[in-house]
């Protein structure tokens, strides 16, 4: 690509299945894929949240739907997107059934899914099922071993492994995935172990962060995939972003946005500061600038986080503005 022209930034949704009918979901599928976006994700969480601040999370109750599930019934309902789960936790999901699901999928959708996997980061749905939630380190451990396992069955392997958290004896995924290489997304930011990872194994990969730091960790990246003997091409750069609200004017998007973060559990004066400091909550222009911003800093793709009641009026300024950035 020739200096100072980047490619168009693709769009794609992270769909909370929290708080909403079957038939929502499904609904909001079809818009999405009909005002054509790229890619739509499932959110792999067994109870509500209301974002990363874990005194929120703790107390929150209500229907949520399972996300593997869930993205079955997207495959069934859309036929050009981009799917995947953002991203599969990997202290409660064995590896070797995580592919064999994402590979069965993968035929269901003629060649759509990318398989996300992540270290998970919310110890309320590792215990409440019975699964083991370590500190960071281990959890990272195991995630590397998950991820070790899955490229080697990816890969083709018979796959005989007896780590400290992944055992597997003659292992093989067969059928393999449809296509001839189904993307393999780690999710996660962390400069001293995940992000070698994603240098390591990943084909995608998806962090959070302001659009300086997300430019930092793609020049680290880089740097790392070089030093593995991969080509930073080789590794598809996306970005988690907080709920999109577009309107006219701030304070009607704020107004909407709090709205929102109040019917999934959020105080009152929480949601508030919370719409009032996002940068995506505000007109189409302000919107514009920021995802500028992300593209500049090397994001290919940017991933809304999209919780119910499905905000139909922002999904239509969205389309525009992927055209737009076109």
């Amino acid at each position: 690509m020739p200096p100072g022209i980047r490619p168009p930034l693709r769009m794609g949704f992270q769909m909370w299945a929290q708080h909403v009918s079957w038939r929502a979901l499904v609904d909001a599928a079809v818009a999405i894929e009909s005002r054509g976006f790229d890619s739509l994700w499932s959110n792999d969480h067994f109870f509500p949240i209301a974002g990363y601040q874990l005194d929120i999370n703790e107390s929150l109750e209500g229907p949520i739907f399972e996300a593997w599930m869930v993205l079955s019934g997207f495959v069934a309902c859309t036929t050009r997107l981009r799917l995947g789960c953002m991203v599969s936790g990997a202290g409660y999901r064995n590896p070797g059934l995580l592919l064999k699901m994402a590979s069965t999928l993968d035929h269901a959708s003629e060649g759509r899914l990318v398989l996300g996997i992540g270290a998970g980061w919310y110890e309320r749905d590792h215990v409440a099922f019975g699964y083991r939630y370590p500190g960071v380190g281990q959890r990272l451990d195991r995630l590397e071993e998950s991820v070790v396992a899955i490229r080697r069955l990816l890969d083709g392997e018979i796959v005989t492994m007896h780590g400290d958290w992944v055992r597997l004896t003659d292992a093989r995924n067969d059928p393999p995935p449809l296509q001839k290489r189904m993307p393999l997304l780690i999710g996660g930011s962390g400069a001293k172990r995940t992000l070698p990872i994603v240098a390591g194994y990943a084909d995608w990969w998806n962090g959070e962060g302001t659009p300086e730091e997300i430019a930092g960790k793609n020049a680290l990246i880089d740097r790392l995939c070089t030093t593995n003997g991969r080509q930073p091409t080789d590794i598809v750069r996306t970005v988690g972003l907080a709920t999109p609200v577009i309107r006219a004017t701030s304070a009607e998007a704020i107004k909407v946005s709090v709205e929102t973060l109040v019917r999934h559990g959020m105080a009152p004066d929480e949601a508030r500061n919370a719409a009032s400091s996002s940068p995506f909550v505000g007109s189409a222009e302000q919107v514009a600038a920021q995802l500028v911003k992300y593209a500049d800093a090397g994001a290919e793709e940017v991933l809304f986080d999209w919780p119910s009641p499905f905000d139909r009026e922002t999904l239509d300024a969205l389309a525009d503005l992927r055209l737009a950035l076109g």
